[in-house]
């Protein structure tokens, strides 16, 4: 924070004297900088609790997220890998001490043995034979550059790096990854750290053999992401965690982008055993189409301060939301459509048995989101199965927040609450 607060000084008496009418800036997040025209009469200026700075009229930005603001192009070691089709090329920049690399036809195999610098890791190009691998013990980013590839014979991205992954998916390129069928491989993008997705470009990943992403530990989409589509999953589209009791490092997290989910074989985001999930912004997409699946199913705890969510509930016996102990809606909005045999909407479920994850679970408080929920499914004949709008397993809370829920068909149920039922602010209003 003070080489922050000190660049913005030194920002604002440069630009004080800048003799020129106008002048670019760029604003660094990590490896991902914004560049701006600004004329000499902006200001900087910080927001009210301290936590936000705006550059004139221009984008405003968290200052936990800004590295440094500055007149020149910022240069950073980097590492370039481009595909082309049967072959791979590899170039260590300037800069780039203790990386070392083996290239096979199209198989790319980098090994960085640095553990102080980080390095950007930029990677274009096309392969429909090809892989990259990447292994380290200190935090790295990778950069999607314009990028197709395919490895018919596992991940097509592997980054064996325990720390954070940067993946940086570069302002108007469309990136697609793609992994082979069989194996023992968990994901067509694969990452051993926690990877927080970045830039405004697009990413479109299909996974043939398990998840399409999966990461060891937590996984986050930052503010600035762009597109994420998840064109098919064998399993789960999107798959992070480690599924260990009270670690930090299990959770999915969304603060922007348009996130989109179809095709998963099993749920379109699972946080894993214990983990958690946070939503503060962008969109969530999500079609579940799998026997018994989830949009997003979490075993501990659902926080959900912003964003939108909008869920199509169609495979029987399935649910938009899941948790196995309690779900906090504080915000945004979710928009639902509960449509095959058996499914519910919104389900905190109640687990009390020793051989659960969570013991004691079943809650559900509603304290400002808005739930928009169209509810068609019927019985599941084979076992009479209920299709339930929300399920409350224990108790229910509303403080804030309007839900409506329309039901169309004869045999479905609405709302279902075990427990207590505790309305004091809100509406609810059943069609």
């Amino acid at each position: 924070m003070k080489k922050l607060i000190l660049s913005i000084l030194s920002f604002g008496i440069l630009f004080a004297t800048q003799a020129v009418a106008q002048q670019r800036i760029y604003v660094c997040e990590g490896f991902r900088y914004d560049v701006h025209e600004v004329r000499s009469t902006d200001d900087i200026v910080f927001s009210a609790d301290g936590l936000e700075l705006s550059i004139g009229d221009l984008d405003t930005y968290e200052l936990d997220d800004i590295d440094s603001i500055t007149f020149a192009e910022p240069q950073f070691p980097r590492v370039d890998i481009r595909f082309d089709g049967a072959s791979a090329t590899v170039n260590v920049g300037a800069g780039v001490k203790g990386v070392t690399y083996k290239v096979q036809g199209a198989n790319v195999t980098l090994t960085s043995t640095t553990t102080s610098e980080e390095y950007l890791y930029s990677v274009s190009g096309t392969s429909t034979n090809g892989s990259l691998v990447i292994n380290g013990e200190y935090k790295l980013s990778v950069e999607l550059a314009g990028l197709t590839l395919t490895n018919p014979n596992g991940p097509a991205i592997d980054v064996e790096c325990g720390k954070r992954i940067g993946v940086i998916l570069k302002e108007g390129t469309v990136n697609t990854l793609a992994d082979g069928k069989g194996g023992a491989h968990k994901g067509a993008f694969y990452t051993e750290g926690h990877p927080e997705f970045e830039g405004g470009g697009t990413l479109n990943v299909t996974g043939n053999t398990k998840h399409a992403i999966c990461a060891k530990e937590y996984l986050q989409f930052k503010k600035s992401t762009g597109t994420v589509n998840i064109l098919g999953a064998v399993s789960d589209g999107i798959h992070c965690g480690k599924g260990k009791k009270n670690d930090d490092n299990s959770h999915f997290q969304i603060n922007g982008g348009i996130i989109t989910v179809n095709n998963a074989g099993s749920d379109c985001i699972d946080a894993d055993d214990y983990g958690c999930m946070i939503i503060k912004g962008g969109v969530l997409n999500l079609n579940v189409t799998a026997s018994d699946g989830a949009g997003l199913k979490c075993d501990s705890v659902i926080y959900m301060t912003g964003g939108d969510v909008n869920i199509h509930v169609n495979g029987p016996l399935s649910e938009g939301i899941r948790t196995n102990y309690a779900a906090y809606f504080d915000g945004g909005n979710i928009s639902m459509d509960v449509k095959a045999d058996g499914t519910k909407g919104i389900r905190a479920k109640r687990c009390s048995k020793t051989t659960d994850t969570v013991l004691n679970g079943g809650f559900l408080y509603f304290r400002g989101t808005n739930v928009s929920m169209n509810i068609s499914g019927k019985t599941y004949a084979a076992d009479a199965t209920d299709c339930v709008g929300i399920r409350a397993d224990r108790d229910l809370t509303q403080t804030a927040g309007d839900i409506t829920l329309t039901v169309t068909s004869t045999d479905a149920t609405p709302l279902v609450v075990k427990g207590t039922e505790n309305r004091t602010g809100g509406t609810l209003v059943v069609k």
